[in-house]
């Protein structure tokens, strides 16, 4: 072998040794020796990727604090404790009297206090950042199971808080909810002055596949009542199952599935709520915040996501109703 031929053979070494300082994780111009956690990847990246991805998820997914009153903007940042006074309903109308003073009377207030008190994480660690970065279904697919997991709990929350609520109400059938225990309810509310017209429905699968399969349509005129041989009310026949597989609104009001709603035939278990938005205050003082930091002992990069937040039910009037076995 001449000498031209060994310095061909070299200079195509250091072309490949020039190409496998591209690999993920390494500098080039280090040619494989500097950086090993990738700076540039590790610690600037992937906090933003992250965040950015699971913020939209959980967005997208919180359901039910929507639905209720939102106090967050009040807690952001800082301070545990919000006190939401409540009003009553005024007292003391008197007639006034021909050259008589007018009375003057106190009015008890009431306060609900909802408190931040509540801080949920989710933690992964993954071993091989750099084929998650360049596989971006793999990596929306987590990114998505975490931020999922911290809404479904905040959602969760919210339920746990309308069964402590204290207004019930005994369902007919178990985990079907027909027209007569709908109107009941409604005469509940309606009783307490909540306006129908801003209430909702939050119900377990079975009974939301129930109102489907009997055909609960949005504009379908409510005469359509299936009744018994006395000419009551007896359930909803509207002549076949919903087209599009939702159930929009009955009465007027949204219809919500969840599966924190038990399904279940034990007494006093609740199936689903009728809510009014005034029913629950919740507060989220922080969003998800998403941290990240490489680990030179496991060669992986560990990521925790968290969010802090708190609910409280408003009990000092009826502005819920539960809906019990």
């Amino acid at each position: 072998m001449d000498f031209f031929m060994i310095d061909s053979i070299i200079i195509d070494l250091l072309s490949m040794i020039a190409v496998s300082g591209a690999i993920t994780g390494f500098h080039t111009a280090d040619a494989g020796s500097g950086d090993t956690t990738g700076t540039g990847n590790l610690d600037e990246v992937i906090p933003e990727m992250w965040s950015t991805t699971m913020m939209g998820y959980f967005e997208a997914k919180l359901g039910l604090a929507k639905m209720f009153n939102d106090f967050s903007d009040l807690v952001k940042g800082a301070g545990d404790t919000v006190n939401i006074p409540e009003i009553p309903e005024s007292t003391g109308l008197a007639d006034k009297s021909a050259g008589a003073s007018v009375l003057y009377q106190d009015e008890d207030m009431v306060k609900e206090q909802l408190v931040i008190n509540k801080h949920k994480y989710v933690a992964k660690m993954f071993e091989d950042i750099a084929m998650i970065q360049a596989n971006e279904n793999l990596f929306n697919k987590y990114a998505q199971a975490m931020g999922y997991q911290l809404a479904k709990q905040i959602d969760d929350d919210i339920v746990t808080t309308l069964e402590g609520y204290g207004t019930t109400q005994s369902i007919t059938t178990d985990n079907v909810l027909s027209l007569a225990d709908i109107e009941t309810a409604m005469n509940t509310l309606s009783a307490n002055n909540v306006p129908l017209d801003e209430c909702f429905i939050i119900c377990n699968y079975k009974i939301y596949n129930d109102l489907l399969t009997q055909g609960v349509v949005e504009g379908v005129a409510s005469a359509r009542y299936a009744t018994d041989a006395d000419n009551a009310l007896v359930g909803m026949n509207f002549n076949g199952a919903t087209m599009g597989g939702t159930v929009p609104t009955i009465f007027g009001m949204p219809v919500m599935k969840h599966t924190a709603v038990k399904v279940s035939t034990s007494s006093g278990d609740e199936q689903a709520f009728v809510c009014h938005p005034s029913a629950v205050a919740v507060g989220i003082q922080q969003d998800i915040r998403v941290q990240s930091e490489y680990s030179v002992d496991y060669l992986a990069t560990k990521v925790v996501a968290d969010v802090i937040y708190g609910s409280v039910a408003s009990n000092n009037t009826v502005r819920a109703i539960e809906i019990i076995s």
